[in-house]
């Protein structure tokens, strides 16, 4: 079956493309283009010598396994409402990728664990920027220390960065998403604002913000606070948009049209670059000292970012033998494993 066809479900998009691009280096005619749209992945494919294939697939509705015949891995680049195309995947023995930030429904698959065991097949999700290195980061911070009192996540995203609608519309959601952080304390997003200098980029402001890595690693680390922030590279974006959640603003990006319209005008307008970072920061203790471990990660395009992450974990999954069930990044890969993908000096 690792020899079957790779399919991207939506591959057509600013992230999905970019991993196909990736992957068609090695698995020329092995990639297949999916996604709701026949004519834009017809579009993808012939703009690249048809070595890939278009494919019409809606995984909100029901999906027939004889539709994933010869298919060897799926790589999700899509949001979800349930689970019942992961399960079908699974279910059929093939390899599954997820890149959603999601905690949510990252906790859905999570569930999915013993059902890839009963199949012999391997399912990978946090995988990406944020999840993804931020995890496999804070993991290697966290081991430089004898023992680990906190973790601070520090996520920098550029302003006049490409990205997808998507992704935008996931932040625009959150803003009016208070979630459960440490000891069940309720944090309303981009509020908590702390100051770090980024390598490179210099002090700029991040927020608390909903990233799945802080919840999934108390899995490794149960009894001590980790925090995810989030900030532009552009300060008086960070300004205005916690004047936005401060002042309630924000309640109006509930409405689905308002966050089409702001996403849309979000792409159109550029200011800032499209650099991206990632600090952590690991405090503790060490030869029984107090210290701290910090970890820096720059690079620009964060999309392109996730999918040398995605396209990576796929290569391994269908190079090499890894064991069955259902992963966080962290829990199978370490970032020695990744370093060769970026230009990342770690000690």
């Amino acid at each position: 079956m690792k020899n079957g066809n790779i399919l991207i479900i939506g591959g057509y998009g600013e992230v999905g493309g970019k991993i196909a691009k990736l992957l068609l280096q090695s698995y020329p005619n092995r990639i297949w283009i999916a996604g709701r749209n026949i004519e834009k992945a017809k579009d993808f494919c012939a703009q690249h010598n048809n070595l890939v294939r278009p494919l019409q697939l809606d995984v909100s509705k029901k999906v027939h396994p004889e539709q994933l015949n010869n298919v060897a891995l799926v790589i999700m680049c899509l949001e979800q409402k349930d689970t019942a195309f992961a399960q079908l995947c699974l279910n059929e023995g093939i390899m599954y990728i997820d890149i959603t930030a999601s905690y949510t429904f990252l906790k859905k698959l999570e569930a999915l664990h013993l059902l890839a065991e009963q199949n012999h097949s391997t399912a990978v999700f946090s995988v990406g920027m944020a999840p993804g290195l931020t995890n496999l980061m804070a993991m290697h911070a966290a081991k430089q220390l004898s023992s680990v009192e906190g973790l601070h996540i520090s996520i920098l995203l550029g302003a006049g960065d490409t990205h997808g609608t998507a992704a935008i519309l996931w932040i625009l959601h959150q803003l009016n998403k208070p979630f459960s952080s440490y000891n069940n304390q309720r944090v309303a997003n981009f509020t908590n604002k702390r100051t770090v200098k980024f390598k490179k980029i210099g002090k700029r402001s991040v927020y608390q913000f909903n990233f799945s890595d802080q919840h999934t690693l108390t899995k490794h680390f149960p009894s001590i606070p980790i925090e995810t922030r989030l900030g532009f590279d552009v300060e008086s974006l960070n300004r205005f948009v916690s004047f936005l959640q401060k002042s309630r603003i924000a309640y109006l990006l509930k409405f689905d049209r308002i966050q089409t319209l702001l996403a849309s005008l979000i792409q159109k307008i550029k200011i800032g670059s499209d650099v991206c970072g990632i600090q952590i920061q690991a405090i503790g203790k060490k030869h029984h000292k107090e210290t701290s471990y910090t970890l820096d990660f720059l690079e620009r395009d964060e999309s392109l970012v996730t999918a040398k992450v995605a396209a990576f974990i796929a290569k391994e999954l269908l190079n090499n033998n890894h064991p069955s069930g259902a992963y966080h990044i962290e829990e199978l890969f370490t970032l020695e494993t990744l370093q060769a993908q970026f230009e990342m000096s770690i000690q």
